[in-house]
């Protein structure tokens, strides 16, 4: 009995395991999925289940960044090392593919997401901008969120309200920000602004943890509500996160976008949304790259 148990239950992993997909984040290069004599140019934001499937990386300017389940990987050519089977990508058994100087490595050997792409907050997307939704209030003059606005501390962030309010009021509103500290009641920002969009960009790394009350007149009467929290993460991994905001930031003064989308992945898939936000504007805006720009419709499309 205990035999059959076991086999129960490895049949089950097995099939949990291959029941997972691996949803491509960005191609560079020549990269093909090969499925017997089937072959397939792969493509950014592409998903694959085929489990007899290889990923072939066809010369040294390829690449794929992919994820798989709660795993963040960058695939990279070299000689003795460019087949990758979707069966081993799955089963975590990628060890004999290099990595740029190990950083990346050693990033994704620490990072592991916290949302798949299908997941959402207050019935929204991740992806959809700040991720601000209409909640269960009972004073309908009130856009009140159920879900704190995540953020890391030291990092600027974008929080665009635009879905939350009519389209109407959009053309002509001029919105009165006030964002205050829960404890305290210091004012982090206040002021009038006609775009629904906003930044705070002050440094809070020195304080052990920030909590934030948001409050956005949209008229007279009706406003939205919310707090922002900081995370708290060991040092080794905030260290490693710096390191790869420095490296997208120089990359964006560049053609390449690798270490950029790794990055604002990274913290879109933490549930740092709003920092994601800002800086892939910010990135955009220093070099207005085609990667970034079908990376950011496709997530806020």
């Amino acid at each position: 009995m205990r035999v059959f148990s076991c086999l129960i239950l490895t049949l089950i992993l097995i099939e949990s395991a291959f029941s997972q997909v691996v949803v491509v984040k960005q191609v560079v290069g020549n990269v093909e999925f090969v499925v017997g004599e089937n072959r397939t140019i792969i493509k950014d934001f592409s998903t694959f289940s085929e489990k007899k499937g290889v990923f072939i990386l066809k010369d040294k300017n390829s690449q794929l960044f992919i994820r798989i389940g709660d795993k963040l990987d960058l695939l990279t050519f070299s000689e003795d090392k460019h087949r990758f089977s979707l069966i081993d990508l799955i089963a975590l058994k990628q060890d004999s593919h290099k990595k740029e100087e190990g950083f990346l490595d050693k990033f994704f050997s620490m990072f592991s997401v916290s949302h798949d792409d299908d997941v959402k907050i207050n019935g929204m997307m991740v992806a959809d901008k700040s991720g601000i939704s209409r909640g269960g209030f009972n004073d309908t003059n009130i856009i009140l969120l159920e879900e704190k606005i995540i953020m890391m501390a030291g990092y600027p962030l974008k929080i665009d309200f635009g879905s939350s309010i009519d389209s109407d009021k959009i053309e002509k509103g001029e919105f009165n920000i006030l964002v205050k500290d829960h404890w305290t009641k210091k004012s982090i920002l206040n002021e009038k602004i006609k775009e629904t969009y906003f930044l705070i960009d002050i440094d809070t790394r020195e304080n052990l943890s920030t909590l934030w009350d948001i409050e956005i007149n949209i008229n007279s009467l009706k406003k939205i509500k919310g707090t922002v929290k900081s995370i708290s993460l060991n040092s080794a991994k905030r260290k490693l996160f710096d390191q790869l905001k420095d490296k997208a930031i120089a990359e964006s003064k560049t053609d390449e976008s690798t270490y950029q989308i790794v990055f604002i992945e990274s913290l879109r898939s933490s549930g740092l949304l709003a920092n994601a936000c800002y800086y892939l504007d910010l990135f955009i805006e220093t070099n207005n790259n085609p990667k970034l720009i079908n990376y950011k419709d496709h997530y806020t499309k």
